[in-house]
């Protein structure tokens, strides 16, 4: 199993360290590094992350407000200096919580949580019907029908569900990664920064373009691959 992680810790010398120490996992894949939770915010939205190492006291803003902001986000392991925010970070059912300076018999304790807790996700999503998704809407959760979608659009916290025969999109508080999450990867693809179509729904194609009846949506650099399937 391969886990891609994020690294946020306003200290420098923190921040490598623990990459140093994750360096002797060859499970773990660091993606990046950020001194600020500020920045993580579009990453996240450009990119699949499986967990999250966060500093918690830094000056704009604490690592524990950054994980309440959170919505269908990474896994989440605390590594701070500090006691007091334990029972915060229990409450934000984070992984773990890591007291600095981390032990590596310690840091492989949590890691084994999180290849626990990723198996147990992949389980229960198999196990799952993958003839709906539900989502929040208005304080109310709605049941969709996948093959009533026909494409979704990312807007960084939100994203807007576009339904066959419905004028409007359902707007819901998510990111385009967990959208894409809740999916059959065999019915839907991503084929933008901004968008992902279900598949079955597509009714022509070109190079820089794809349609789905009169909608015109554009083809990102990146996502070929994805095109490809379709």
């Amino acid at each position: 199993m391969k886990i891609s992680c994020i690294l946020i810790d306003d200290e420098p010398f923190a921040l490598n360290i623990l990459e140093d120490d994750l360096l002797q996992f060859p499970q773990i894949e660091v993606l990046a590094k950020f001194s600020s939770p500020l920045a993580v915010i579009d990453f996240l939205a450009e990119h699949a992350v499986d967990l999250i190492f966060s500093d918690i006291q830094m000056p704009e803003m604490l690592g524990t407000q950054f994980v309440r902001g959170l919505n269908n986000g990474p896994l989440i392991i605390f590594t701070t200096a500090f006691h007091q925010y334990a029972l915060e970070g229990f409450e934000l059912n984070v992984v773990d919580y890591l007291m600095k300076p981390i032990r590596k018999e310690r840091l492989a304790v949590a890691i084994k949580k999180v290849e626990d807790q990723l198996r147990l996700r992949e389980n229960q999503q198999a196990s799952q019907p993958e003839d709906y998704i539900v989502v929040n809407v208005e304080y109310q959760k709605i049941k969709l029908l996948v093959r009533d979608i026909l494409y979704i659009e990312g807007l960084k916290d939100y994203v807007k569900i576009y339904l066959v025969n419905r004028a409007h999109p359902l707007l819901t508080r998510s990111n385009l990664r967990g959208m894409e999450s809740k999916l059959p990867a065999a019915s839907f693809a991503r084929i933008h920064n901004s968008f992902i179509v279900n598949k079955a729904r597509v009714t022509a194609l070109q190079p820089t373009k794809i349609f789905l009846d009169n909608v015109a949506l554009p083809i990102g650099k990146k996502y070929t691959e994805s095109i490809k399937s379709i």
